[in-house]
């Protein structure tokens, strides 16, 4: 029977390839995507069944192959402000969340329109993840806040008419302090709303909330440093990678009473002889993937915790992901279905449409210049309440005519 999964790797090093695409039962190779660089952690991602899109170490650049080709699409520019340190596709594949240094990003894919820049973090972003239903976004980052929004208050700041600098931020749902040091990986359940969003952090402690609310549910506690983690998909099973190599495995079946506990004794899968960079499961939850800064990856039959293939590398592993075998892996012509366009770096030009007179004001007696001044001040304010009330008409103006429209139908 054809393998319905296959295995995208990266690596630190990019002498040969960026991203490595593997038949992870038989280990072959079945495509080297070349030219785009070495990949960070978490900067690896697949656009619908379409394209990989990956971010360059250090370069405020991303790339895009098309499935069935291993050199980059030269039609799509993405061209970023900075350098990037995550990313993460939206379930629809409609919007890119990106994290450069402190702020997180949101462009819309199909027009390449920035549609938000926010700001909530005190040190870099660490990771980003997107819900199941596309509904939430959470970001941790390196000052152990947990952030979480809702998607479409980000994206609904584009269609307010208004300039980001005139609206200030995006009021996340909640925000979790509870880490003490950076939030190293976050994964998030595939219930959507209901689902559980599972954290670890350099303090030694993975915790688990609910993601609706940001109840704290559960905070394991561990000897060492934790550096990712995930749950399968009916949430039983929470697998924690560490920096010691070791894969930690931990039951959530029956978990304990307290709202603390210290893990003394877990099930590991013992293997890797250095830090865990990445984790991965496969749709049936039967395989682990793990990649490490031994250079190897592992696939790991999880029942039995035996190693079933390695897959050695030159450099550091940075990126593991289990992908379905898509059939535009295999054609000679891509025809894609999601379209990608050249990614803008301003989102300030939302209200250059509007075409504002000057308010009449008072004469100004120029003799006076401290007066003057002050009302040159007023008339300033004047003119910037005029835009806002003039926006804020045509949005109640088109909230009308929807609702005229609906109830008419």
């Amino acid at each position: 029977m054809e393998n319905q999964e296959l295995l995208l790797t990266t690596s630190q090093s990019s002498q040969q390839f960026s991203v490595s695409l593997w038949d992870y039962n038989t280990k072959n190779v079945l495509k080297l995507y070349k030219n785009g660089g070495t990949v960070p952690n978490k900067c690896l991602s697949v656009v619908g069944k379409d394209y990989i899109l990956a971010a360059e170490t250090s370069k405020p650049l991303l790339h895009a192959w098309p499935l069935n080709s291993q050199e980059i699409d030269k039609n799509i520019r993405l061209i970023l402000p900075g350098p990037i340190i995550c990313l993460a596709i939206c379930p629809q594949n409609r919007y890119l969340a990106v994290a450069i240094s402190t702020k997180l990003y949101v462009w819309q894919l199909s027009s390449g329109k920035l549609l938000s820049v926010q700001q909530r973090h005190f040190q870099p972003i660490t990771c980003i993840k997107f819900s199941s239903d596309g509904e939430y976004v959470v970001v941790g980052g390196e000052d152990g806040i947990l952030v979480v929004y809702f998607l479409a208050n980000l994206i609904a700041i584009h269609h307010s008419l208004l300039a980001q600098s005139s609206i200030g931020q995006v009021e996340p749902v909640y925000t979790r302090n509870d880490h003490s040091m950076p939030i190293r990986d976050i994964h998030l359940g595939c219930f959507g709303r209901n689902s559980r969003i599972a954290t670890c952090s350099a303090d030694h402690t993975a915790r688990l909330y609910t993601l609706a609310t940001g109840d704290l549910l559960l905070c394991l506690v561990f000897k060492e440093q934790l550096t990712s983690i995930l749950f399968d998909s009916p949430c039983w099973n929470l697998y924690i990678g560490t920096t010691s190599g070791l894969v930690k495995q931990f039951n959530l079946k029956s978990p304990p009473r307290t709202l603390n506990h210290f893990v003394e004794t877990t099930k590991d899968f013992i293997g890797h002889k250095n830090k865990i960079v990445a984790l991965a499961l496969n749709c049936s939850n039967s395989i682990l993937a793990t990649g490490a800064e031994d250079n190897f990856v592992y696939t790991w039959e999880i029942k039995s915790k035996q190693i079933l293939q390695k897959f050695e590398h030159t450099a550091s592993i940075s990126n593991v992901k289990f992908v379905q075998n898509y059939a535009n892996f295999h054609v000679q012509t891509l025809k894609p279905q999601v379209v990608i366009k050249s990614l803008e770096r301003s989102i300030e030009h939302d209200s250059e449409d509007f075409v504002v007179s000057k308010v009449q004001t008072e004469d100004i007696d120029f003799s006076d210049d401290e007066n003057g001044m002050q009302k040159e001040v007023t008339r300033k304010k004047l003119l910037k309440e005029n835009v806002k009330l003039r926006i804020v008409n045509a949005q109640l103006y088109r909230a009308a005519l929807e609702i005229s429209k609906k109830y008419n139908m």
